[in-house]
Formats: C-alpha cells, sequence, structure tokens
C-alpha cells in the first residue's frame, strides 16, 4: 500500500486497508481450517479482494469519509509457497519482479485507486482489472511501491553512474542479502554511498523467496 500524497492524510488510506487485509487474511484462515476446503491462488485472490471492497464501502459510509481520504495503491499478491505459484493484482503504480523479469505499472502518477470505485457492483470492477499477473513455478518475488523508481542525485559530487534497470535489478533480483529488513537498508545506504543517490518516494519491498 502506498497513500497518495495529493489525498487528504494520506498515510490513512494505506493503513486502514492492511489492518482490514490483516483480519480477512485471519479470518479466511480460520474459515478454511474448520472448514477443510482448499482454494486456488486465483479464486482467494478475488474473495480477498471482494472482501475488501465491501469493507471499505462499509467503513467509507460508516466514517462519512471523502473520497480523497480513502486514495491508496495497492499490490496485492495471494502466494501457494508450497506450488510455488501467485496471483497478484496491481491497482495503481508499482512494480512486481517475478525471478528474472520485472514489470512496471505506471500510470503517469495518475493511479486509479480502488477508492474510486467503491459504489460500483465488484464483478463489473472485478472483470476491468487488466493489471494483473500470474507467477507459476517461482523462486523469487517481489512487490515495490514506485518509490523503487525515484532514486535521485543528492549531491552535486561525483559518483558511480548507474541505470535504473540496474538499481531495479539489484533492489529486487539481486538474492545475495536475502530479504530480512536489514538486507534492504543496507542496500539503500549502498545505492547512497556508491551511487549518491537516494529515494524522494516512499520505498517498500515486500518479497518472497522459495528454494
Amino acid at each position: 500500500m502506498d497513500g497518495c500524497s495529493a489525498g487528504t492524510d494520506a498515510h490513512f488510506a494505506s493503513a486502514l486497508i492492511a489492518k482490514v487485509l490483516r483480519r480477512i487474511a485471519k479470518q479466511t484462515n480460520l474459515r478454511s481450517f474448520a472448514e477443510r476446503t482448499q482454494h486456488t491462488t486465483r479464486d482467494l485472490l478475488k474473495h480477498t479482494l471482494n472482501t475488501l471492497f465491501k469493507d471499505l464501502a462499509r467503513l467509507n459510509a460508516d466514517l462519512d469519509l471523502k473520497t480523497d481520504e480513502l486514495l491508496s495503491t495497492l499490490l496485492l499478491a495471494i502466494v501457494d509457497t508450497q506450488d510455488r505459484n501467485a496471483e497478484i493484482v496491481a491497482i495503481g503504480d508499482g512494480v512486481i519482479a517475478c525471478d528474472e523479469e520485472i514489470v512496471v505499472f505506471d500510470l503517469g502518477n495518475k493511479p486509479d485507486y480502488l477508492g474510486y470505485h467503491l459504489h460500483e457492483d465488484f464483478e463489473s470492477y472485478w472483470n476491468v482489472l487488466t493489471q494483473r499477473i500470474s507467477a507459476q513455478n517461482f523462486q523469487d518475488l517481489s512487490l515495490a511501491t514506485d518509490g523503487v523508481l525515484a532514486f535521485r542525485a543528492f549531491s552535486p559530487d561525483s559518483y558511480r553512474p548507474v541505470t535504473e534497470d540496474e538499481l531495479l535489478s539489484y533492489l529486487l533480483l539481486d538474492r545475495e542479502d536475502g530479504t530480512s529488513e536489514t538486507a534492504y537498508r543496507r542496500k539503500v545506504i549502498y545505492i547512497r554511498n556508491t551511487f549518491g543517490l537516494e529515494p524522494t518516494d516512499d520505498l517498500t519491498v515486500v518479497r518472497v523467496m522459495v528454494e
């Protein structure tokens, strides 16, 4: 999640979506355990997004929120680590990397936020979502906010040149440092010290590696 800086209380929408998704995940897990049912990743993605859609619409009405208070991008993945497959939807800007392939979703700073569609029928909304990816038999999957595209020079001093593709590869494909939070902190420090670049937008990476 990445809140819209032009919205009201930009952090609120992304934090709210995170909390709602956490509850949905817990409830889905408990229900599946109790009913001893299994679902495909695609079915779970649709169910999760549908539940989020309805919950946000209800909260929007209960809290009497304005549209610009519910604007956040969302990269949502349902991952089966045993079968190594995933279903992913990107709502707004962001970057998805799967093994050696990187897909950038850039709507020119005009993301089509979920908050714009809460008054619509979910099935109709689901059927027109085009920013969807299916990953099969993957080993390495990363979801990132568009902050990975926002590294800029912070000093007039000379540093080693680097391309955007090289930065993306280092941040999202390089496996040497693993997936820990400290690994990404070290990467950002390395980019700063080596290339003289710092992120100028919120930067978050969620990464899954399976053997």
